[in-house]
């Protein structure tokens, strides 16, 4: 019996769990996939789940052994459900989780101080005291609610318009770091601590490690911030870059307009006479270079008139080149898309599609582009082209064939298709270049 009294004592320190699985969902609970009872429900048989198997654990194996088992159990069981439950990439999410985790290690850091004065003569092998492991329960509480508001505004932002998977990829690290020091950096033996000065230096340590971390994701968050300013710049650089050489393209196009207008009565006037007069075959001629002179004038695709210029102007490029255009663009005249985002999505495609074209025999030039809503709040665009050259990739990024490194075309498709929260599919199999995108909206 008392061995099963001490097994429970142990194992009860899962519900240290509870503020911080609150605490990974406050800045992506708009994410979450469940309804919040459904979530909640879920949340409930996890915790259930792993204060069972880690009763098991420590009746059946040493602290020291089951401590360990126990930690690296609760994270790959909770971790899981949690991926599960939000519709986040996983790196960011881990980033989240990891954070929490922190959390809970300086938690633990004020669990072994406050054990310090309440239990002077108490080991690290000893069960967590009732007194000191409710005061580590309500502190955490009250810091995961402290926290809340900055973890909702500043980490939620990071992991909703931070894209760079690099960045993601290892800055988990220093919440992992800092984790790993407080469940090191603990007293074996409390009456140590009274020795000398090693109880202020434990306090000072701990309080600096807090402002350290402060410190750190403070300048991380202000890192992304900067760098998402620039990338939001280059997009519309680019933008306006495609604006100008468009609107040199429709002022063309107006100014042909109106010379065509001005000849108009002109011509009709020429081909009344040579009509009365019955000079059929002048007439043929007249009327057979008088159709050669017209150019092209602009289509209209869509209600946007952003969208329809830039469309217009890489058809008229294409022209030029000998390159087989298919539009097929169904949108609804109120489609809720940013002007800029699209047309840059659209001209970065249909660039990186027409520069492949262009190194292909003119037969095999070839560009198609489909483009419509499939829901209310989903827009789809595929598009494809034939390509000769090699494509290269390094470790899932498409490189660039004229510069070093990745191409930024394709760069700046995916961080607008993560902007919208939305799929980015890129295919290239006998020769054929897909790219497939969908966008909430």
């Amino acid at each position: 019996m008392e061995r099963l009294i001490t097994t429970a004592m142990y194992a009860r320190s899962t519900f240290i769990i509870i503020p911080l699985a609150f605490f990974c969902f406050i800045p992506v609970w708009q994410d979450a996939k469940s309804s919040p009872a459904r979530l909640a429900a879920k949340v409930a048989a996890a915790f259930a789940l792993a204060e069972t198997v880690m009763f098991l654990i420590y009746f059946l194996f040493s602290s020291v052994i089951a401590n360990m088992a126990s930690a690296v159990l609760c994270i790959v069981i909770f971790f899981y459900l949690y991926q599960k439950e939000i519709a986040l990439k996983r790196s960011h999410l881990w980033f989240i989780f990891m954070t929490a985790c922190m959390v809970g290690g300086f938690t633990y850091l004020f669990y072994h101080l406050v054990n310090i004065f309440f239990h002077p003569t108490a080991t690290v092998d000893d069960p967590a005291f009732t007194d000191t492991f409710f005061l580590q329960l309500a502190f955490e509480s009250l810091l995961v609610l402290i926290l809340a508001l900055p973890t909702r505004r500043y980490l939620g932002w990071l992991v909703h318009h931070f894209h760079e998977e690099k960045v993601w990829r290892v800055i988990w690290l220093i919440p992992a770091s800092f984790l790993a020091f407080s469940y090191i950096f603990i007293p074996y033996d409390n009456s140590v601590m009274f020795v000398g000065r090693f109880l202020e230096i434990y306090i000072i340590t701990i309080f600096i490690l807090f402002i350290l971390i402060l410190l750190i994701y403070g300048l991380f968050c202000k890192i992304a911030h900067s760098i998402t300013e620039n990338q939001k710049m280059a997009l519309k650089t680019a933008n306006l870059e495609i604006q100008a050489q468009q609107y040199h393209r429709l002022q063309s196009y107006v100014q042909e307009t109106s010379r065509l207008r001005h000849d108009f009565r002109h011509q009709l006037t020429v081909l009344a006479d040579m009509l009365k007069t019955q000079r059929y075959e002048e007439l043929e001629h007249y009327l057979t270079q008088s159709i050669g002179s017209f150019t092209d004038m602009p289509l209209k695709y869509c209600s946007s008139s952003a969208v329809n210029a830039i469309l217009n102007h890489y058809v008229s490029l294409c022209r030029e080149f000998g390159i087989e255009t298919r539009l097929n663009i169904r949108l609804k005249d109120d489609f809720s898309i940013e002007d800029i985002d699209f047309c840059v999505l659209l001209g970065n495609l249909l660039e990186n599609a027409m520069d492949a074209c262009k190194m292909l025999p003119e037969e095999m030039r070839k560009i198609t582009l489909k483009s419509g809503q499939t829901s209310e709040h989903v827009i789809a665009l595929y598009i494809s082209n034939p390509y000769e050259e090699p494509v290269s990739i390094k470790a899932g990024i498409f490189l660039s064939t004229k510069h070093e490194g990745e191409g930024q075309g394709l760069k700046s498709v995916r961080l607008i298709t993560e902007k919208y929260n939305g799929f980015l599919d890129i295919r290239h199999e006998n020769k054929l270049f897909e790219v497939k995108c969908l966008l909430n909206i």
